[in-house]
Parts: C-alpha cells; sequence; structure tokens
C-alpha cells in the first residue's frame, strides 16, 4: 500500500468517523484530500477505498439519503462500531501504538502494520507526532541487530557489542527515539547510559539467557529521558600541558599548576561527548575528576595504543 493511498485512507476514515451524519459521494469527493481526477476515477477510487476498509475491519454504512432516489446514498462509520475506543487512550498511549505500527514500514509486515497504522491513525488526528518522521525497521542487518535489541530489553538479556572501538557489555532497559534515532538505555559499570543504535557495531551478541538481572525498580524510561532532555551540567577537571590544548585554553579559564602543567575546569552535559573530545590531546591532557571519565580515557588509549 502506498504512503499516498494510506493517507487518503486515513482522511477517509477521519471524515467518515467524525461525520454527525451521513456524507454524500460529492462531499466525500471534494472533502477529504486524495481524491482527483475525472468523476469515474474518484468512483473506482473510493469503491476499493471502500473495500479496503471493510477488509481492515472498519464498518462503513450506507444509507439512502432520500427515500425517492435509492442511488443518492450517503456514508458514515459508527464510532461505536469502531474496533478501538479513542477514550480507552491517553495521547501519549496513541502515539506509542502509532509508533509501534509504523516501524515496521518497508519490512515483511508492512501490510499488517499498515493496516494497524490506519485504524490508529484514524483515532486521533491530533497525534503529537509525524509518523512519516519517526524510525523504520527495514529488512536488513540493521534491522536484525535493533530486533535483538528489543528481545534483550523485554527478556532482560546482557548484551556485548563494540561501540566506538570499545567492547561494551551492558543490561538493556529500554529503548526509544530521539531526533529520527535509535537509542538504547542500558547500564554499564553501574552507570545508566545511552547508545546510539547506528553506532553499535553488528558483531552484537546475546551474553546470557533470560532474566539475568533485574533493573532497578525506580528506574523508569520516561523520566531518564527528561533527564537526557533536561540535562544537569557536570564539572571536569583536567591537567594540561604548558602551550598545549589551546581550543582548551580559549575556552575555559586556566590556572598554573606548575612549570609543566596547567590547570582547568569543564562543564559539559553528555559524558560520551567530552571523552570524544579530551582523547584528542594524547599525553598532553591528563584527567583528575571524575574518575569514570579517567578511566575511560586511560583504556580508550591503551586500546588505541595497541591497534
Amino acid at each position: 500500500m502506498s504512503d499516498q493511498k494510506t493517507e487518503r485512507l486515513i482522511n477517509l476514515t477521519l471524515a467518515l468517523l467524525s461525520s454527525k451524519r451521513y456524507l454524500t459521494k460529492s462531499e466525500i469527493f471534494n472533502n477529504v484530500a486524495g481524491y482527483s481526477g475525472s468523476p469515474e476515477t474518484m468512483e473506482r477510487m473510493f469503491e476499493r477505498d471502500k473495500d479496503e476498509l471493510r477488509n481492515l475491519g472498519i464498518r462503513i454504512e450506507v444509507r439512502a439519503l432520500d427515500p425517492l432516489f435509492e442511488d443518492d446514498q450517503g456514508y458514515l462509520i459508527d464510532s461505536d462500531t469502531f474496533q478501538i475506543n479513542p477514550n480507552d487512550f491517553s495521547q501519549e498511549e496513541i502515539f506509542l501504538l502509532t509508533m509501534a505500527a509504523n516501524l515496521w514500514h518497508g519490512s515483511a509486515l508492512q501490510k499488517d502494520s499498515k493496516a494497524a497504522l490506519l485504524k490508529i491513525q484514524s483515532l486521533d488526528g491530533l497525534v503529537a507526532t509525524n509518523t512519516v518522521a519517526s524510525p523504520v525497521i527495514e529488512d536488513n542487518e540493521d534491522s536484525k541487530k535493533l530486533l535483538l535489541i528489543f528481545d534483550a530489553v523485554q527478556r532482560f538479556i546482557t548484551l556485548e557489542f563494540e561501540y566506538k572501538g570499545t567492547i561494551r557489555q551492558v543490561e538493556p532497559y529500554g529503548i526509544y527515539t530521539r531526533r529520527g534515532f535509535w537509542y538504547l538505555a542500558a547500564q554499564e559499570n553501574d552507570i545508566v547510559k545511552s547508545f546510539k543504535v547506528v553506532r553499535i557495531g553488528q558483531q552484537i551478541r546475546a551474553t546470557s539467557k533470560a532474566q539475568a538481572f533485574d533493573k532497578p525498580s525506580e528506574f523508569k524510561l520516561s523520566a531518564f529521558l527528561e533527564d537526557i532532555n533536561s540535562p544537569t551540567t557536570s564539572k571536569a577537571e583536567v591537567r594540561i600541558r604548558k602551550n598545549q590544548a589551546l581550543a582548551l585554553r580559549k575556552r575555559h579559564k586556566v590556572e598554573e599548576v606548575d612549570s609543566e602543567w596547567d590547570k582547568l575546569f569543564i562543564d559539559y552535559i553528555f559524558e560520551e561527548d567530552l571523552i570524544e573530545s579530551l582523547l584528542w590531546y594524547g599525553s598532553n591532557l591528563v584527567v583528575i575528576s571524575p574518575t569514570s571519565i579517567r578511566n575511560q580515557i586511560v583504556n580508550r588509549a591503551k586500546g588505541l595504543m595497541n591497534v
């Protein structure tokens, strides 16, 4: 099913579902986006669309608008007969259902996902999301990687993968999307971190059986995402050699330590971004605190020397 046809079916369903009275074909053709061409063309499109909706389990009621002219018919979807009650779902739940159905666009489940997406979208035309821009799962190596992550999150299976040149061993807590990309929220070394899925190496593997760990009861993915969207600033203390790291010197206040080293403090939000930027300075920079960043830089530097 093409995106254009899906959009037209959504528009038709919304129109017939929200109307308080039976709509004529003329009203549908003039007001529902997606119908164009000659009257015969629109007639054929409408007949196919009606069959499509019925196949999806959406019942269209037909009634003669004038007892004297049976050909003058009106069309309506009775909200009481609709398979999904919009009052049963919050706006957030409708968004999640929409995203779940949209995930499988382009995969073997595309037909089923389009049907589900059509019904869900018809619940509320004001869902605060752009499903077209939402990440999707294609039938390729990335889909296998993502499916493995989904399974690990659901069944509490530990994972091992390469991420930015380092082998990571994590306990997956959740998966989410941000700015069109998938992210894994997972605990590594007692810290819950975010891993961009496209940067995870293809050699990802499960390293345990199901129920290998207990996700902390206090961990809530929604709260984790709030922290990401409203991050707090942390501070790192570093030492830099004299006359080195000029870019850092321009951005931060420098204090002299001795004849060889100077000291400065760096405010940061994302630990990973800071680590990547500091690695460029090699032996001309030493991290004093926090310990977690210091240890990661030391380990990565050793790994680079062994390459």
